[in-house]
């Protein structure tokens, strides 16, 4: 890595090359929020049948729908990875969808009296996504480095301090990443970041 402005320009082994779209496709956000939203939910409702549902509603705002868009549009404009909308000028449209669900996620949430950090939590989803809507107009910033950093948060509010092992993912899927040549380094760090000033400002303000 000589410029972190610029992608990976080195050539890696099929082998390697297999690993790593394992990693990232394991990797993408939706994915990562499976375990901090049940697990919150299930810790934090006042009995398990609560538990269940709210750990429900959670997947199907934060995994189930985005995915879906995310299939979708990725098909739409003729991406190769079905899970990836590769081209930052295609991200608008599936980025506004998913803002939506999690907004919907929020409302469904506060209504089932879900945990407050559950609750929290998708908010931060909701607008770290705006956000990275408007940045994305003019930066290919990574979703990916973002969508490791907020969960992980919120596992460590919630199972201090065993939940600070959910940051450990960030290495190797931001390596993923950068070998794959979806991004910078640059736009990986600043991924990171982003994630990690929001979602701590709104635990702040919100928690």
């Amino acid at each position: 890595m000589h410029d972190p402005t610029h992608k990976f320009e080195g050539t890696i082994s099929p082998r390697t090359e297999r690993i790593a779209k394992i990693i990232s496709l394991v990797g993408q956000p939706p994915f990562l929020s499976i375990i901090p939203f049940v697990a919150i939910c299930l810790a934090m409702s006042d009995d398990i049948v609560q538990g269940i549902i709210c750990s429900a509603v959670a997947v199907l705002a934060a995994v189930v729908v985005p995915v879906v868009i995310i299939m979708y549009f990725s098909w739409r404009y003729g991406n190769s990875d079905r899970m990836d909308v590769e081209n930052k000028d295609d991200r608008a449209i599936p980025l506004a969808s998913g803002v939506l669900g999690y907004t919907i996620g929020v409302i469904l949430l506060y209504l089932l009296n879900a945990p407050w950090l559950a609750v929290v939590l998708m908010i931060c989803y909701a607008v770290v996504t705006a956000v990275i809507m408007i940045i994305t107009r003019h930066w290919k910033i990574s979703i990916h480095a973002c969508g490791v950093i907020g969960p992980s948060l919120g596992l460590s509010v919630a199972f201090w301090p065993y939940g600070l092992v959910y940051f450990l993912l960030f290495p190797p899927i931001a390596w993923s990443r950068y070998v794959l040549k979806k991004h910078t380094p640059l736009q990986l760090v600043m991924g990171a970041v982003l994630g990690f000033v929001l979602t701590a400002v709104l635990f702040w303000l919100l928690l």
